[in-house]
């Protein structure tokens, strides 16, 4: 991961400049592109053939009414807002409040309490969200809980950057307290979805060690964050005065070292993670082997050693092998983008727009992560039902039975509270 949320920096301008979105736009658009990228994901996903209403346990989803068509509603209604609000802004009115309007209607427009402009889905997503921000370490995690705090971990620098550009256009050159919240902001996503792990870990009965592997992956992100936030005050140290104070037991120099070191691990493990555990495309296993051993006497003992063995999963919905292989080769560079800072040639914040890349690139890598989290889940439900191995028939009929077995498989069973959403339009009116 990378941190330059809180961005809002003065950057030359150049004709690039002018083609991207402003400081002040650019956490909105960024969550515009990813309703939009969302959208598509499900898109995607129906055409082939693999239901998200079923792994996300949402019901009264009309075969001819996909859940993406209300998606795509709102990223519309949402383009549509920002594309006026800009053209006010840059030829009616630049009143310095208007952008600000923008971040306003957005929410009002998600919060709207008429059954009009997709109720549903508006209500759907604010159910969620109240559920992942629970403290509560002995709450149920769904599987729909965990993408949604997933996506919002790639938005995490748009958080702080969204603080940031909206202090600097309200406030006069005021701190806004940035050096505590934008860190704060940045890191929510990932305690949210640390507080997951340990309440899966804890339903799970202390059995289950994953969760706890998969909880060190989001504290890993810590340090990076908080050097992260250092960087940035020893730069207006270094500004004003030439060096960081005295008090400091590191310098900048050996800040910068640390963050190399700490964004490696981060990064490392978490596509590791991605391709092993949320995919399932690798499994690494130990092999014990025996083997006959002579001395120089010819005398002969037994000698035991383990050799890993690296396995590519079996079962693909996907039918191009290649579209898994070029997931894993994405996945890796996006998740790499923060090598950029390494060469003062290539230092990110000298390249024109590079805040918006960066921000958009994470998103990028989220709609691929999503696409193949949600596959890996539909494989694994279907294929744990099913009793050949052929896993070109994956019927939907196999993943309601897979939900009703019971036990471990509980939390497969509709939400109870989704089923008051039965009876309600699912289009606008």
């Amino acid at each position: 991961m990378d941190t330059d949320g809180g961005g809002g920096g003065i950057m030359q301008h150049s004709m690039v400049d002018n083609l991207l979105p402003s400081a002040i736009y650019r956490p909105i658009v960024i969550f515009c592109i990813g309703l939009w990228g969302w959208g598509l994901n499900l898109y995607l996903l129906n055409k082939q053939h693999i239901d998200p209403a079923q792994l996300l346990l949402i019901h009264g989803v009309e075969k001819n009414s996909p859940l993406h068509q209300p998606i795509f509603g709102l990223a519309t209604i949402a383009t549509g807002l920002i594309i006026c609000n800009v053209w006010w802004y840059n030829w009616i009115s630049p009143w310095h409040w208007t952008p600000i309007l923008c971040y306003v209607f957005a929410v009002l427009l998600v919060l709207w309490p008429g059954k009009n402009l997709y109720r549903k889905e508006r209500e759907r997503f604010i159910r969620v969200l109240r559920r992942i921000l629970s403290p509560n370490l002995f709450s149920n995690v769904y599987f729909g809980d965990v993408i949604l705090a997933d996506i919002l971990t790639s938005f995490s620098n748009v958080f702080g950057d969204l603080f940031s550009t909206c202090c600097s256009a309200t406030t006069n050159d005021n701190p806004c307290y940035r050096d505590v919240l934008v860190p704060l902001l940045i890191s929510l996503p990932y305690m949210i979805r640390l507080r997951q792990c340990l309440s899966e870990y804890i339903d799970s009965g202390g059995e289950c060690k994953r969760h706890l592997w998969n909880a060190l992956k989001y504290a890993s992100a810590f340090p990076v964050i908080l050097i992260s936030a250092s960087q940035k005050k020893a730069d207006r140290y270094i500004a004003a005065t030439g060096s960081v104070p005295s008090t400091w037991w590191v310098s900048d120099t050996g800040l910068f070292r640390l963050w190399v070191l700490f964004v490696f691990l981060n990064s490392m493990y978490s596509f590791w993670w991605d391709i092993s555990m949320d995919w399932s495309l690798i499994n690494v296993s130990a092999s014990s082997r025996t083997t006959m051993m002579t001395n120089h006497a010819h005398q002969h003992h037994i000698r035991h050693y383990t050799k890993p063995i690296v396995r590519f999963r079996r079962h693909f919905h996907f039918n191009e092998a290649g579209l898994y292989y070029a997931a894993m080769i994405i996945d890796f560079l996006l998740r790499t983008t923060w090598s950029l800072k390494i060469g003062s040639h290539l230092y990110a914040k000298r390249l024109a727009g590079s805040i918006f890349m960066m921000q958009l690139l994470e998103v990028i890598r989220r709609w691929v992560w999503v696409i193949f989290r949600m596959e890996s889940e539909w494989v694994k439900r279907t294929m744990a039902s099913l009793p050949t191995d052929n896993s070109t028939m994956l019927s939907m009929d196999s993943i309601n039975n897979a939900g009703s077995t019971g036990g471990a498989t509980s939390k497969l069973m509709p939400i109870r509270e989704e089923e008051d959403d039965d009876n309600e339009d699912n289009t606008t009116k």
